[in-house]
Parts: structure tokens; C-alpha cells; sequence
């Protein structure tokens, strides 16, 4: 091949690899930043954003009255009679297609407009926000596809009241089923304690999501560092990339839920002092992703070092062979340039045996050079 051809490769390979840095917005690692909702510049604080693509709405609801835990049926107005009563309620609204179905159930609760956009709004954020008789959180969590298992992000919100808890999340799933086992549990704490201790409970199992996606993305940094000290790296230096943005966007993610964690633990009227050791251990697992996704990052950032290193080094291990190669052909090439000479007067010319007599000395001396370069340790 070629001067200019492998110049024009390199190119190509160049462009490749930027092309696929450059092409890979953190929406494809995460999900879409904001959502896709067509807002209108210049609606009124409350207005409620339907983004046409969301999942479909599900609603399920619990009755927790000491010994009981009953699911009840959906309606609105069933439900705020319920709670009116004195009963104890648990309602999660999964996705976000049916605005008409979620403005009724918060006119029923009596939420504030500006609050229910808050909590169905994607807005890729976090929010503590409490007064004495309400309080509204909202945070991201993680879960894996079902189909390829990549990292996804989904919005959750809660509204916590005396003895009411609404859970607003952007997608429907299997994330709070533990949750509901444990409610069918007779002995379950859950059914005697406030309902800021459910909350502490649903807090948990929204941390503990990050764990298999953390895990996911370690062991693929793992088998990216095998395939670059294979000598692949060429081929998968751009997934490494990709890896280590997903790696970026989770310490951001399990930062803002360690800091929101940390406001609830300062806010008092959010979860009693007497909830505050559970809220501590939910805190304590934000801790731990946070450094688990910082390691992992740090591995992903150091194959391109490995890269680099394994790149010199065999860089060395040719210019150490061409060295050697150089190094046996110099005296040789010195040998032949004085024979090859034009001179009448050479005696060796006249010799018999000064054809043999020369090779003789060519061999003699690559093999004194080998020797030496071996006793070196140049050769091994």
C-alpha cells in the first residue's frame, strides 16, 4: 500500500471515529433530555404538557387501614370519598398519555395546578418542594430495556400528604411491585407506619434501580478492556466513548439524588425524626452508586491510556526489530561498498578465495552481531 493511500485510510478511520463521537447525543444513552411535548412559548405556569408518545396511563390504587390493604377501583371521586373518610390511601398513576385522566384525579385530591405540572412535566430534574401539609418530590430513576438491556431514564414524582401518597411515574413497570409484596405481608411495617415511611420505601426501591444498570455498564467496560489489550481497540475506542458519557451522565444523576436526599434528611415536615435512620440507609445507597459509577468511569477513561500504552509499546517492538535489522546490514553493506569499488589495484581482487573469503566474513560478523545483541537481551 501505498504513501497516500494510508494517509487517505487514516483519514477515513479519523473521520469514523469522530462522526461517532460527535453523532452520539446523551438522549440515545438516557432517554430523551425533556421530552418530545409540544410546549406553546408562552403558556401559564400550570399548564399541563401531554407529550404524544408517552406510555399509556395506568392507575392502581391501595386502601392501608392497619390490618388491611385493599386495591380498590379507580375512580376519582371514589377515592378523594376514601380518603375524606379517614382511610389511609397509596395511588400510582403510571405514564402520562391521558391528561384528562390525571387533571380529574388531581381535582379530586384538590392538587394545585401548578403542582401537577410539576409532577407530569418531564423536565429531567430534581425537586424537594414542602410545607406543612404537602410535599412534593420529584427525582429521575434508572431501569434497563427489556429488549436489549441498555440504560434507560424515567421521571418519578411523589405527592405526600397526611395520609395520602401519589406516585406519578413517566413509565409503567415492575418498579414498585416489592413495595406492594411487602403491603400483603400481615406483619408488614408498612401498614402501621405513616405514610412518610411508605414513602422512605419507595424512596429505596427507586436508588436500588441504579444498581443493575451500574453493574451492566461495569461488566461491558470489563470486556471492552479485554478486547483493547487484544489489540481491538481500534475497532471499539468508539463504544468506549459512548461508555464513558453513560458513565458521566450516572454520577450526575446519583449526585442530584444524593443531594435531594440530603434535603429531605434537613427537612423536617417532609419525613419524621423517627424515619430519618431508614432515609439515612437510602442516602448511604445513593453514596455507593455515586462510587461505583465514578470507578467505572475511571476504568473507561483509562483504555484509551491502555490503548495508547499497548500502541507504543508495540511501536517499540518494531523499531527495536528494524534497529536490529539495521544494525546486522550496516557492516555488511560497509564490506560490499569496499569490494564493490572500482579500483585496478585491489590484491584481494587476484585471490582465489577471496569471493568465499569475504562472504566468510559477512557471515562471521552477523553472527558476532546476533551474539552480542542476544547477550544484550535485545532479542528476546
Amino acid at each position: 500500500m501505498s504513501a497516500s493511500n494510508s494517509f487517505q485510510r487514516l483519514q477515513e478511520l479519523s473521520r469514523h471515529f469522530l462522526g461517532t463521537i460527535v453523532g452520539t447525543p446523551i438522549h440515545h444513552l438516557f432517554g430523551r433530555p425533556g421530552g418530545s411535548m409540544d410546549r406553546t412559548p408562552g403558556a401559564g405556569p400550570g399548564t399541563l404538557f401531554v407529550d404524544p408518545d408517552a406510555a399509556d396511563t395506568s392507575i392502581r390504587a391501595w386502601r392501608i387501614d392497619g390490618e388491611v390493604v385493599e386495591e380498590l377501583n379507580t375512580d376519582p371521586g371514589s377515592l378523594a370519598a376514601l380518603h375524606a373518610g379517614g382511610s389511609r390511601l397509596w395511588v400510582d398513576i403510571a405514564g402520562f398519555s391521558d391528561g384528562e385522566t390525571i387533571r380529574g384525579l388531581a381535582e379530586a385530591f384538590g392538587i394545585h395546578p401548578v403542582t401537577l405540572a410539576d409532577l407530569v412535566n418531564v423536565e429531567r430534574h430534581t425537586k424537594v418542594d414542602s410545607d406543612p401539609n404537602q410535599a412534593t418530590i420529584i427525582m429521575q430513576v434508572l431501569h434497563l430495556t427489556p429488549d436489549n438491556r441498555q440504560p434507560g431514564l424515567a421521571q418519578l414524582g411523589f405527592l405526600l400528604r397526611d395520609r395520602l401518597l401519589l406516585t406519578f411515574h413517566e413509565t409503567p413497570g415492575a418498579l414498585f411491585e416489592p413495595v406492594v409484596s411487602r403491603l400483603g405481608r400481615p406483619t408488614s411495617r408498612l401498614r402501621t407506619q405513616p405514610m412518610d415511611y411508605l414513602l422512605c420505601a419507595l424512596l429505596d426501591v427507586a436508588v436500588e434501580s441504579g444498581f443493575p444498570v451500574i453493574e451492566t455498564l461495569a461488566d461491558r467496560v470489563d470486556e471492552l478492556e479485554d478486547e483493547v489489550i487484544s489489540g481491538q481497540a481500534r475497532v471499539v475506542l468508539p463504544e468506549v466513548h459512548r461508555q464513558r458519557r453513560a458513565l458521566i451522565a450516572l454520577g450526575r444523576l446519583f449526585w442530584r439524588q444524593r443531594d435531594l436526599l440530603a434535603r429531605l434528611l434537613r427537612d423536617e415536615e417532609v419525613i419524621r425524626q423517627e424515619t430519618h435512620i431508614f432515609l439515612r440507609d437510602v442516602h448511604d445507597r445513593t453514596v455507593q452508586l455515586l462510587e461505583m459509577a465514578e470507578t467505572t468511569r475511571e476504568l473507561a477513561a483509562s483504555l484509551m491510556e491502555i490503548h495508547l500504552s499497548i500502541s507504543s509499546n508495540r511501536s517499540n517492538q518494531i523499531m527495536q526489530t528494524l534497529t536490529i535489522m539495521a544494525g546486522i546490514f550496516i557492516p555488511l553493506t560497509f564490506i560490499a561498498g569496499v569490494y564493490g569499488m572500482n579500483f585496478e589495484y585491489m590484491p584481494e581482487l587476484a585471490w582465489p578465495w577471496a569471493y568465499p573469503a569475504v562472504l566468510g566474513l559477512m557471515l562471521a560478523v552477523s553472527l558476532g552481531l546476533l551474539a552480542w545483541f542476544r547477550s544484550r537481551g535485545w532479542l528476546k
